[in-house]
């Protein structure tokens, strides 16, 4: 009972996992843009853009923040000194959140369509999968992935994939780590929406919460929450299991009787068919025994049977007699017989000097007197 509880709750939890999703992707789609970016600033962010050999470092938003310096990378993509120099500045070291935007020269994105089944071990398939949708296989890359959208209609996901090799982030994020920088978002650079809180996260695992901290960096906390929530979510639906659980075991008595009362109907129909064929048998006996008393008032003291067999209306009498050539004018005086005829030809037994016969004949029905 525990282990299906635990099997029901994990169900239970994994549906509601589903819904929290989508009911907040919907939720967040009424709520108007400025808002949204209200809700996602805490405190400043700080843009790095790396595109086409350019180096340049943002303050507060890309698109409407300040521009703090823009210079040209390294013949083998060094970062320019003075990225270090500001990032030591104190009113930029207060940035709460440092996002890089790579370029779209070293990002391959993709959108594939995928079988709505693989969204539970969505990660595992695309990464047993790379070499199939990508140059790369799933060791020399780095990936993120989002959700588009889901056709439930023709059970198909919508996939957005971006990919990176492992060799040109690895070496990004060294040169980051000899200037002190540690930043909390690596994603791609697309056009003048540089970057939202939507975008796919491609900072290895490893480094991902670096630098998270409070609300949105307690990746603990978040997910003690959403537990918390689920669990929420959830405990109405496991109370109506159970519930439904405890009807199921009062239930268990009234149906074991059923059950019961079933299998004795059964076997009273079984007696009552053998009952039957036992009435069937001893009528049949009893018309046999008629017959054969008749049969042995007939036949001559010099005619022996080896076979009577009655089925049905038909008869057959097979045996050996010193007068088997006038046995059918003997047997046609029975009134319990008609039709009589040879089955087959007489023949002699040398070693009793008597004829073998085979006789068939029909019942004759009998009616008795009022």
């Amino acid at each position: 009972m525990n282990e299906r509880l635990q099997l029901t709750t994990l169900t239970l939890l994994a549906q509601a996992r589903r819904f929290w999703q989508w009911w907040s992707q919907e939720l967040l789609g009424l709520v108007p843009e400025r808002w949204l970016e209200r809700l996602r600033r805490r405190g400043n962010r700080l843009f790095l853009s790396l595109d086409e050999g350019q180096c340049s470092l943002s303050f507060d938003s890309h698109r409407q923040g300040q521009t703090l310096a823009s210079a040209e990378l390294g013949p083998a993509g060094e970062l320019p000194p003075v990225l270090g120099e500001l990032l030591r500045n104190s009113r930029v070291a207060k940035a709460a959140r440092l996002i890089v935007l790579l370029p779209s020269q070293q990002v391959l994105r993709k959108v594939l369509s995928l079988p709505a089944a693989t969204e539970a071990g969505l990660h595992n398939v695309l990464r047993f999968e790379m070499d199939r949708h990508t140059p790369f296989t799933g060791e020399q890359v780095y990936f993120g992935y989002r959700i588009l959208e889901r056709d439930r209609r023709h059970q198909r996901l919508q996939v957005e994939l971006l990919v990176v090799v492992r060799e040109y982030l690895d070496e990004l994020l060294k040169r980051l780590d000899e200037l002190g920088v540690h930043p909390a978002v690596l994603t791609l650079a697309q056009g003048d929406e540089r970057w939202t809180g939507k975008s796919i996260n491609l900072l290895p695992g490893s480094r991902l919460h670096a630098r998270n901290a409070g609300w949105r960096g307690n990746r603990r906390l978040q997910v003690a929450l959403v537990l918390g929530l689920l669990v929420l979510a959830g405990l109405p639906l496991v109370r109506q299991q159970q519930r439904v659980e405890q009807l199921t075991a009062q239930l268990a008595a009234p149906q074991a009787a059923a059950e019961r009362a079933a299998k004795l109907r059964d076997e009273l129909q079984r007696l009552e068919a053998g009952r039957t064929y036992l009435l069937a048998q001893q009528s049949q006996a009893g018309e046999a025994l008629r017959i054969l008393n008749e049969l042995t008032g007939l036949l001559p003291d010099s005619t022996w049977l080896s076979r009577f067999e009655l089925t049905g209306e038909r008869l057959r009498l097979e045996g050996e007699s010193a007068e088997a050539s006038g046995l059918i004018a003997l047997l046609e005086q029975a009134k319990t017989l008609q039709n009589v005829s040879y089955a087959s030809p007489i023949t002699s037994n040398p070693r009793t000097q008597k004829d073998r016969f085979s006789l068939l004949a029909e019942r004759r029905l009998v009616q008795e007197s009022p």
